[in-house]
């Protein structure tokens, strides 16, 4: 079974699907497992989500930070839950 370690090393490739089926077997059962890796993938997917959103743009008015900070909000509310 993967460690932690192992699923923080390998969170990029899970999110960018470049894991083996067989590594994403173990990865999944590792997560099912696992409440902490779970919100750490959570989390680096939102980062990721909201950084490539950033990138698109030219500036970000005030209104446009303020729904990404909720929007984080809310994600990490959900899963607290």
């Amino acid at each position: 079974m993967l460690s932690c370690r192992d699923i923080a090393k390998q969170a990029s490739d899970h999110i960018d699907q470049k894991l083996t089926f067989r590594q994403s077997i173990n990865y999944g059962f590792h997560l099912l497992l696992c409440g902490y890796c779970r919100k750490f993938v959570h989390h680096l997917r939102t980062t990721i989500d909201l950084s490539h959103q950033l990138a698109n743009q030219d500036y970000l008015a005030d209104e446009e930070a303020a729904a990404i900070a909720a929007r984080a909000a809310e994600q990490d509310q959900s899963s607290q839950g």
